[in-house]
């Protein structure tokens, strides 16, 4: 009972600093949205293009296993999302 009241009491304190004013600006400082944006966009756009070249070679070479391949490429980013 001890050790769950101590528990409680170091998450309280915790959240305090985390949700203080000094901690949101340093995080408004140091944050920087930009950067997240263009990673992702980078990683759709290769995403696509993998997927593209994926299915033009399953068609090219006749191969029902790299076009499952070449779709799950493309759906790939929604699994993480539905994870989520």
């Amino acid at each position: 009972q001890k050790t769950r009241q101590l528990e409680i009491e170091a998450v309280s304190k915790a959240l305090a600093v985390l949700s203080g004013d000094d901690a949101h600006d340093l995080f408004t400082r140091t944050f920087n949205p930009a950067l997240l944006q263009r990673e992702s966009v980078a990683r759709s756009q290769n995403r696509e293009a993998a997927s593209r070249l994926l299915s033009a070679m399953a068609q090219k070479v006749h191969s029902p296993r790299l076009a499952t391949l070449a779709y799950q490429v493309k759906l790939d980013a929604f699994t993480r999302v539905k994870k989520a």
